[in-house]
Parts: structure tokens; sequence; C-alpha cells
């Protein structure tokens, strides 16, 4: 999975009422899994005791650091976070944090909501497995991410990337932060990331599904999460990419058919240093379309979901759906 979830527009959306309401911030154990959110409030008491002439760095490593609930510790060290990173960056980026705190506090007291679209999943995927969901500010390495071994299973949704609102000020970035932060949806990533989680606890014939060497295999892999993703939360951002690849998808289409069975991944996804000129992930959005078709053709099939999640023959799939035949 990469760093960053993307969005794609259904052909036919489905209507799904949220339900709304504030809770407590402390982690909630419910429905077998538990949300924390103190690492969210550690990150803003270290960030208002950042004073004139204190050790900005130490305060990071004592409050965020050092406090950090067992889930985040994973992901401090899977994405190497640090509180020198965050020193760094809170000085580069002054008028983004001051405007980021109001959304990411709004979030955290979210539960009802998410967990209503966690339930919307299993719902409509009765093979769903539960993960616990951490929620964290990072140091620009993720918007989501999962671990999972044979004890764990966790969710991991970085609100520098997934917490941003309308009046959150990016314009300390650059044009590729910039991309990144269109497709901030922090809803849709928890479902993106819970759709990671099922690929890689269904067997190891689903596994090898999305992670062999070839193009397919990180499309489907990408493409699948963000297809789940929009059908359970159409609200919120999709990413400017969207755009671009719905009105050049027949070109797309025709160029990853070539493609598609070739090791090299640079032009559609994870190329965030690309110089084509044309968005970055691309790879995302030809995978959720690839799944949509899939979807479109048998969504009578109550088990059309675990069908798109539970990929065991990739040839057969793509065949199927029939994506590159119309």
């Amino acid at each position: 999975m990469n760093a960053f979830n993307r969005g794609f527009t259904l052909t036919i959306p489905l209507v799904f009422i949220l339900l709304v309401s504030g809770v407590t911030r402390k982690c909630i154990a419910q429905d077998n899994y538990k949300i924390y959110r103190q690492d969210v409030l550690n990150f803003w008491e270290a960030y208002d005791s950042l004073l004139p002439g204190v050790d900005t760095t130490e305060i990071f490593e004592r409050l965020v650091i050092n406090r950090a609930t067992a889930p985040f510790k994973q992901f401090i060290r899977k994405s190497n976070i640090t509180a020198k990173n965050y020193t760094l960056q809170t000085r580069r980026f002054p008028k983004f944090y001051r405007s980021l705190r109001a959304s990411t506090l709004k979030l955290i007291d979210s539960e009802k909501e998410t967990r209503s679209l966690v339930a919307r999943l299993q719902k409509i995927y009765p093979g769903f497995v539960p993960a616990d969901i951490c929620i964290g500010i990072g140091n620009f390495k993720t918007g989501g991410t999962i671990y999972v071994d044979k004890k764990i299973r966790l969710v991991y949704i970085g609100l520098e990337f997934q917490g941003l609102d309308s009046s959150t000020i990016v314009s300390e970035f650059n044009a590729t932060m910039k991309e990144y932060f269109s497709g901030s949806n922090f809803f849709r990533t928890i479902i993106h990331e819970l759709v990671h989680v099922q690929q890689e606890t269904h067997g190891s014939r689903v596994a090898r599904s999305f992670h062999g060497d070839k193009l397919v295999h990180s499309v489907l892999r990408e493409g699948i999460p963000t297809f789940v993703a929009k059908l359970v939360y159409p609200s919120g951002n999709d990413g400017t990419y969207v755009e671009y690849g719905l009105q050049h998808e027949i070109e797309l289409k025709v160029k990853l058919k070539t493609q598609l069975w070739q090791p090299d991944t640079k032009y559609w996804l994870y190329n965030s240093n690309s110089t084509s000129g044309q968005p970055i992930d691309l790879g995302y959005f030809m995978g959720a379309r690839i799944a949509n078709s899939y979807y479109e053709k048998y969504r009578r099939n109550p088990h059309v979901i675990r069908q798109i999640i539970e990929i065991e023959q990739i040839e057969k799939f793509i065949d199927k759906s029939g994506y590159f035949s119309r």
C-alpha cells in the first residue's frame, strides 16, 4: 500500500446516511476494536508548549514520542517518526499547523460516525476482520498504513495528511504536497486501510494476489481499497487526480493494458517525484475503475464485495471485470 489514500468517482453512487456525534476522547473498546486518539492530544499539548527559548525537540520527545500509545509506537518505528522532524516541520510550516488544530480535534471526536462507517463495511462484507484504529499526527511519512502480524491488527491514520479541511492553510507547501492534500479524507482513509487489512488476513492466496512483482498486483492492491472506501463513504475529497483520470480514461486504459504485467510502477504508483506533468498515483484511480467495472457487472450477486476483496486469480478477475474490453 502507499502512504496516501486516493479516491475515485463511482458510476452509480450509493446513498448512506451518517450519524455524527461527539464522544469522549478516551480509547473506547466496542465491536471488537479500539480507537486510539490520545496521540493527537499529546501532539497539541506539545505544540502549545513551544515557547521561545525552550528545547523544542525535547518537548516533542517527552510529550509525544515517550508518551505514545502502544499502537502509535508501532507506527513511530515503521515510519521513523522523530522529535527532530516534528521540530523542523512545525518551524517550516507554521501557518499549516496553526490552521490544522480545529479540524483534527473535531475528527477525533467522531467516534460514532467512524463506527457507523465500519459497520457499513461489515454489512456489505461479512468476512470483515476488525483492526484497532490509531489516529496520530506524524512527520509527513504516511496518511494511512497498517501493521498486521499473528497477534496484532492495526490501522494508522496520519492527520497531517487526512485531517485537513477547507480552512487549513497549505500555501507553504510545494505542488506535489498540495496534490496529496487535495485528497484528504479521514473517513474514507479508515475504510481504505481496513480493506488493506482484509487483503492480509484472508489466506496466502489472497495475499499473493496483492503482493506480486507486477504492476497489476500494485494497481489492484491500492485500487480495490479505493473503490470500497468510496462505496462506503461517498462524501468528501477525491483528489485532483480523479478529474484528470475521468477526462483521460480511454488513453490511460490503453496504456495500462500494455503495461499491466510489467514490473515497473513508476508511471502509475508511488511516483511523487514524477516529472511527467500528470497527476501522481493514477494507478489508484485505474485499479478502482477495474473494481467498479466488476461491481457494476455483478452487483446483484450478494457476494460481489467478497469477490472483489478476496481475489485469488488475478487474470480471471481482470477478464471478468470487462474493463479492458469496453
